[in-house]
Order: structure tokens, then C-alpha cells, then sequence
């Protein structure tokens, strides 16, 4: 059966739509659809990182620290120790792995202590077991005289200074002072000032934290405390002194310190406090003028001279007494005129000096002489030479010394043959012609050493 629009009832679609439009609205809260924020935590996200790349945890993280501080020789900066364990490492978790190393070597079962020093960490004898140590290691004291430290203050509170500021200060010539200072490692050049000339700026190094014991050069006092110090009376008086004794702090002190504080007592008030130079001293000042008459007061240096004068005739009269000059007094004897050949008080020959005389006269005989056979061959030489020019002025002709040898040694060869020929033969008719080899030898001999 089809039905009109008429016949269909919509009541039903309209009930419904104003039941919809009319409907509040729920608000959902936003903490039904958020994470549980609160079992997050960064830190502990971050800890678990850290350790799952590096293996280690909070204990053992000291550990691998302590190991890095010891083995190295030098302060190790906190940047250093993290790239030596893992790059990604906090920085927050090895300070406080620091901080836990240096609380637990500060015990007393501990002789060494984690210091921060020269910007960074090292590890360091405490000064209580120090005297227990100081023979193992021969160590050059580092001694600055009271010039170079004001030298060395002024460039550590104004740095970077030129020499120029330097001098301005102290109103004195430092060149020697800084130049020492390097030397020391103690002070080092921090480039050019930008003002006329650019001179060099200084600065210091690690090494003056290191002796300073400063963790950086932030570490210095201010100005203003060194002022209050200075100006600051800082002896105690006796008044305090008692007051820590009979306070109960008497137990801090060592039996045996004070019996060596009695010995170093006693051997103090052994040592004169006067002098012979002393007592003139004060004799001459005591002289007053009496009855008018003014007495003569010497001055200290007049006191000086004659002391000193005095000083050097006792001891010039004490190395006359032990000169050899009075231990060899010969003792007197009688003299017997009836003594043929005999020359009394005749002055003794000094056998030694004669001996000193006669090398001394060999040795210039002996000079002289080589002097002499020095000029002979020169003179030879010389003739030699004026005979070569002569021989080349007339003939035209440089003699050769090699060619002239080599016709000598070849004659003298010939020579040789002839006479051992005609000894030879002389044997055949009975004569001996041996002496002929003698006087061949005495001729060539001759003009051998010529």
C-alpha cells in the first residue's frame, strides 16, 4: 500500500532532534587522556642512559675517576674526564661523583685528598704526612725573593700588563724580574697591547695556580681584604695565648714538641749577645762630658777600622809563629880555628835552586840551538830556491826536483854495477876491490842528506 507524504508521521525524528539539541554538553577532562607524566623522570631517563652505554654506575663511575686523576700528572680539567669516559656523560653526574671521591678521601685513614686546582683535578699529599715523604723525593724548593712576589702580584691581579705598567708601579726597572719569573714558569706572555709599539702583554700560567694552590685565578683575594690585612694587626697577645692553652686545647699539643722547644731554648740563650765589637760600641757611647772637659767619643766606623786592624795583626802574628822561618833556628856551635879549609858562616847553597838554574839553562841551550838549526835550514832553502832561478835564467829551463832525482838514483845505480863488476873481475887476477863499495857508500851518503 503506498502511502503520502501526508500518512507518514515525523514526530519520532523531531522528538529526537530536540532531545539532541537539547542534550548538555560533557566536559571530558584532559586528565582522562594524559600519560602518567608523573612516573617520568628526566633524571633518572638520563641516568639510565648513561649507564647502559658505559657499563658503570655510580660507584663504579668514582672508581673509573679515580683512576683518571691518578694516572695523570697533571690537573685534569672536568671536560677531560668526561671525554676519557663517554662524551654524552652529564656533566652534573661527574661532579658529583667529584664531590663524593673528595668527601671520602678526606677522612683521616686517607694521606692524600682530591684538590681543584689550575682549573682542574688532581690529587695531592696532605700537609699533615708531608714531613713522611719529603726524603723520598729530592724537590728544588721554589724560593722568590720579596721583589719578584710583588712583581708576581702585580701581574696576576692586573693581567694582561705590559713591563711598562709593571714599572709604573713600583717606579723601578723589572725587565730582570719578569724575565726571572718566566724562568720560573711562574709568568708568561699573553700577546701585544694594541697601544704605540705594541708591546707584550704578561700573564700567568698554570703553573703559579698549581703552587698557589688556586683552583682558578678567581680564587686570589680581593683587593679590599688584602688592604684589611695589611692594615689589620694579626699578632695575638699573650692574653689569647694562655686562653687556648688553659682552654683544654692543650691536648692538640705533642709532649715531645715541647721538650724540643726547651732544647731550642736553651741553645738560644747559649749564644752571646755581645761581642767585643759590641761592648767598645757601647763603652764610647756611655763618654759624657765631666767637669767641662769633653772626652774624644769614637765614631763606629773609627771602632770598626780598629777592631778589623787588631784582628789582622793577631792573625798575622799567629802565621809568624808557625812559619817555617822559626822552626829551622840552627842551635849555636863553637867554632875550631884550628880547622884547615874550613869557611866559617859561609851562606848556604840552595841545592835546590842551583838544580832549577841548571834545567832552566839546558832548556835554553836546547831552544837556542833548534833556533839556530831552524835558520840553517831556512838559509838552506832559500839557496836552494836562488840556484832553481839561476838555472832557469840561463837555460830556459825549470829544473824539475822529480826528474832530477830520477837521474841521480839512475847514476847511482850505475855506479853501483861498475863497482860490483870491477870487484868482480879484480877477484879473477887475485886483487880485493871491496874497499871500492866503501867509498861509493861515503860518497852517495852525502848527497843523500843534501
Amino acid at each position: 500500500m503506498i502511502t503520502t507524504n501526508d500518512d507518514i508521521n515525523y514526530e519520532w525524528d523531531l522528538a529526537t532532534e530536540e532531545t539532541i539539541v537539547e542534550a548538555p554538553l560533557v566536559e571530558t577532562p584532559a586528565d582522562d587522556f594524559s600519560f602518567e607524566v608523573s612516573h617520568f623522570d628526566e633524571k633518572e631517563q638520563e641516568d639510565m642512559l648513561w649507564m647502559a652505554r658505559t657499563g658503570l654506575n655510580d660507584d663504579t663511575l668514582c672508581g673509573a675517576i679515580e683512576t683518571i686523576i691518578f694516572m695523570s700528572d697533571r690537573p685534569i680539567s672536568i671536560q677531560k674526564i668526561k671525554a676519557q669516559i663517554d662524551n654524552e656523560l652529564p656533566l652534573r653526574v661527574v661532579h658529583e661523583s667529584l664531590i663524593r671521591l673528595q668527601a671520602r678521601y678526606e677522612e683521616k685513614l686517607h694521606g692524600i685528598r682530591v684538590v681543584e686546582v689550575a682549573e682542574g683535578y688532581q690529587f695531592r699529599t696532605k700537609a699533615t704526612y708531608s714531613k713522611f715523604v719529603q726524603n723520598l723525593f729530592k724537590i728544588n724548593s721554589l724560593v722568590l725573593t720579596p721583589t719578584a712576589l710583588e712583581v708576581l702580584a702585580i701581574i696576576a691581579y692586573k693581567q694582561p700588563v705590559s713591563k711598562n705598567d709593571v714599572e709604573k708601579i713600583r717606579g723601578v726597572d723589572s725587565s730582570h724580574i719578569i724575565r726571572a719569573l718566566m724562568d720560573k714558569r711562574l709568568v708568561k706572555m699573553a700577546g701585544r697591547s694594541e697601544e704605540l709599539g705594541r708591546p707584550s702583554l704578561f700573564a700567568t700560567t698554570e703553573e703559579f695556580l698549581e703552587v698557589f694552590n688556586l683552583a682558578d685565578i678567581s680564587g686570589l683575594p680581593p683587593e679590599y681584604e688584602l688592604e684589611e690585612m695589611a692594615t689589620k694587626n694579626t699578632v695575638g697577645s699573650i692574653a689569647d695565648i694562655k686562653s687556648v692553652v688553659f682552654r683544654g686545647d692543650s691536648k692538640k699539643f705533642n709532649q715531645d714538641e715541647f721538650e724540643e722547644l726547651d732544647q731550642l731554648s736553651a741553645n738560644i740563650q747559649m749564644i752571646a749577645s755581645d761581642t767585643s765589637f759590641t761592648s767598645i760600641l757601647k763603652s764610647e757611647e756611655k763618654k759624657k762630658t765631666v767637669d767641662g772637659e769633653t772626652n774624644v767619643r769614637k765614631s763606629a766606623f773609627d771602632i770598626l777600622e780598629d777592631f778589623v786592624n787588631r784582628d789582622s795583626s793577631l792573625k798575622q802574628n799567629l802565621m809568624a809563629m808557625t812559619s817555617e822561618t822559626l822552626m829551622n833556628v840552627v842551635e849555636p856551635k863553637v867554632v875550631d880555628l884550628n880547622q884547615e879549609g874550613v869557611i866559617f858562616n859561609a851562606p848556604e847553597v840552595d841545592t835546590e835552586f842551583e838544580a832549577l838554574r841548571a834545567a832552566e839553562i839546558a832548556e835554553i841551550e836546547q831552544t837556542e840551538a833548534e833556533l839556530e838549526a831552524e835558520n840553517l835550514h831556512l838559509e838552506g832553502l832559500e839557496l836552494e830556491k836562488a840556484l832553481d832561478l839561476a838555472f832557469e835564467q840561463l837555460t830556459g829551463e825549470k829544473l824539475d826536483d822529480s826528474e832530477m832525482d830520477f837521474h841521480v838514483e839512475g847514476e847511482i845505480n850505475n855506479l853501483d854495477l861498475s863497482v860490483d863488476l870491477a870487484i868482480t873481475k879484480g877477484k879473477d887476477f887475485d886483487l880485493d876491490l871491496s874497499f871500492l863499495n866503501e867509498v861509493s857508500d861515503k860518497e852517495i851518503k852525502p848527497s843523500d842528506d843534501n
